[in-house]
């Protein structure tokens, strides 16, 4: 039996976050205990915060590890809980990244709204919100990205702030229990 393996990306430091929550969630995956109750092997990628990057790494992932999911995280100061994006834009990326560089908009090969087409509907259950509005920024980039090489098996998910009531552990449970269920749908 093939073993399923599941690619989770986090993002490097930005602005004002010195420490990103979305790499220290990813971080701590592990520890959850993942691998073994989903009998998966699991990929941790911090990736910066680079349209270069995104655009460098996103299709190295696909390719060398083939994932049956593919999760890609982003903090956001919005987000109380974990917030499931539905939705990623393939144009009006307007704010600069690290490197302080805007994609050209007119170079993007898929200006295109893109939707998941994993169902949300299985995780009404679990303490999430659902969005269609990544930000306009690498979260809904890298996003595009990934729905542009598969949509069946990508998911893009903010999360909040690292606080006393939201740890990088507590939050990594969260989000197992929602790959799970997501992988239950590629089953």
């Amino acid at each position: 039996m093939v073993e399923k393996v599941i690619v989770v990306t986090g993002f490097g430091p930005f602005r004002q976050y010195k420490v990103n929550s979305s790499w220290e969630i990813a971080k701590c995956l592990f520890d959850t205990g993942i691998e073994n109750e989903l009998n998966c092997k699991l990929i941790k990628i911090e990736v910066p915060v680079s349209y270069k990057d995104v655009d460098e790494i996103i299709p190295k992932l696909w390719t060398e590890y083939k994932p049956t999911l593919m999760v890609h995280l982003g903090v956001s100061c919005f987000a109380k809980t974990l917030t499931v994006e539905t939705t990623a834009h393939g144009h009006d990326y307007l704010k600069e990244d690290i490197n302080g560089i805007c994609p050209d908009s007119r170079c993007l090969a898929n200006d295109s709204k893109l939707e998941t087409c994993l169902s949300i509907d299985c995780l009404k259950d679990y303490d999430i919100c659902v969005s269609q509005d990544a930000g306009r920024y690498l979260c809904e980039y890298i996003y595009h990205k990934s729905l542009t090489i598969n949509k069946n098996q990508t998911i893009f998910i903010h999360v909040p702030e690292l606080s006393e009531d939201n740890t990088a552990q507590k939050l990594a449970k969260h989000l197992k229990l929602i790959i799970a269920k997501l992988l239950e749908q590629l089953n």
